[in-house]
């Protein structure tokens, strides 16, 4: 079955099904159409569905009405990669090294969600598939999943189970891991002007406003010494951090060598009293993930930028509403600014934090197999990632959910070289089958 799932998993990631670029679209159609043959070929009824933004792929086989029916989340989408980013091979071309399989899409979803897939193909075709399966494949988690709430509100009657079982994310501290939570948060562009044009360096030079300084006090004044938000209101309606928790994520195996190993950085900054797993998990967070302006061309043009812009990312915890927090983040901006700088804020596809409801059958279930693969206590992590499909099925279904990643810590996601570990993606069948297993 492994040469099996790593046969299809070669076929599934040559596909660059990135739903960031439009010139893609044509990737996309066929990954999708690629995923519902799939599903026929093993006797599943399946459909695309148009209208909502990229196709989404539902699939259904029951076995028996009586059955209980889960409902498996994953996404066929990713994100851009290119060898000349650092990849050691071609990123949509599967190889296996150094005990890792490494594509694109190899853990962020294509392959955590083809481990659950193909273990139910393999208990269809043995007669031993233990609950109803209907599998829910999309094409733009990448993007927010700007249409998912309202694709799962025209189709529940597609969707109708007892509970949803998902597997996208990292395993860390090398323990089975059950997620209970997710950040919210939203994407934003912040841009100052100064101007109308840029100007000659050495004709204007400190007496002309430049953009980049402008924005640069902004960047520069988001958190304080502390690693505290430093935007007032930022904390107000924030669910306070249960320090019950806090204090049971310090038992997490962490290592600052591993650590520094995984990320390439030397220091890591937390807030005190908070452990790593508390601080991503817990907290909520304020990230520039690019900055444009001037000249970056070969040479040195020598102009004073009049525009400036930057990428900013933020990650909400329950009860803040990213709404207001733009808003407040709004008014900070305009304290921070001089009036001869102006300035647009643009947010897009905000979405709420999210605790799991861990009181029901399946997660117990869940939490039995993973102790017994791995011969270790579970851990419950509060994951410092976004995943708005939880709050939507959470909203809408209102059925339990059971969070489960498969793939190891340093899977490099979203990153250079994203890989499974063979011996993950071993405990991660194994963990699959027997739980989709007759029981």
């Amino acid at each position: 079955m492994k040469e099996q799932y790593k046969n299809l998993l070669t076929e599934l990631i040559g596909f660059r099904s990135i739903s960031t670029d439009i010139a893609y679209q044509g990737e996309i159609q066929k990954t999708a159409q690629w995923l519902k043959n799939l599903f026929e070929q093993n006797k599943f009824t399946a459909q695309v569905v148009e209208g909502y933004g990229n196709p989404v792929v539902i699939a259904s086989y029951i076995v028996d009405p009586a059955y209980k029916t889960v409902l498996i989340y994953g996404h066929y989408d990713v994100q851009p990669a290119g060898k000349d980013e650092g990849w050691d091979s071609e990123p949509f071309e599967l190889i296996e090294a150094n005990g890792r399989l490494m594509g694109r899409g190899a853990i962020d979803n294509k392959g955590q969600v083809l481990v659950h897939m193909i273990n139910v193909f393999e208990h269809i075709k043995n007669k031993t598939l233990g609950y109803n399966v209907k599998f829910m494949i999309e094409g733009n988690e990448e993007t927010g999943s700007p249409n998912l709430e309202k694709f799962i509100g025209d189709n529940l009657n597609l969707l109708t189970a007892d509970f949803v079982m998902i597997s996208d994310g990292e395993v860390s501290g090398g323990v089975p891991n059950l997620e209970v939570s997710f950040r919210g948060g939203f994407n934003s562009t912040l841009t100052v002007t100064v101007g109308t044009q840029d100007l000659h360096s050495g004709l204007y030079g400190s007496a002309a406003p430049n953009a980049v300084h402008e924005l640069s006090k902004v960047i520069a004044s988001l958190y304080d010494a502390e690693c505290k938000i430093a935007v007032p209101g930022f904390y107000k309606d924030m669910m306070p951090p249960d320090m019950a928790v806090v204090n049971a994520n310090k038992v997490i195996p962490f290592s600052i060598e591993e650590y520094q190993r995984i990320t390439g950085r030397k220091a890591m900054l937390n807030q005190d009293g908070y452990d790593f797993y508390s601080q991503t998990g817990l907290l909520p967070a304020i990230e520039v993930s690019g900055i444009q302006a001037g000249y970056m061309g070969q040479g040195y043009r020598n102009a004073i930028p009049c525009k400036a812009s930057a990428k900013i990312n933020f990650r909400l915890v329950k009860n803040q509403d990213p709404l207001h927090i733009a808003e407040v983040f709004r008014a900070y901006i305009r304290t921070v600014l001089p009036a001869y700088a102006d300035f647009e804020f643009e947010m897009t596809d905000p979405y709420d934090g999210i605790i799991i409801d861990t009181e029901n059958e399946y997660f117990q279930g869940v939490k039995n197999i993973l102790e017994s693969i791995w011969g270790a206590k579970a851990i419950l992590k509060y994951n410092g990632g976004g995943l708005p499909i939880t709050t939507y099925f959470s909203r809408l279904l209102a059925v339990p959910q059971v969070l489960v990643p498969l793939a190891n810590e340093d899977c490099n996601i979203h990153g250079a070289n994203e890989n499974f570990a063979l011996d993950y993606l071993e405990k991660a069948m194994n963990f699959s089958r027997l739980f989709l297993g007759r029981q």
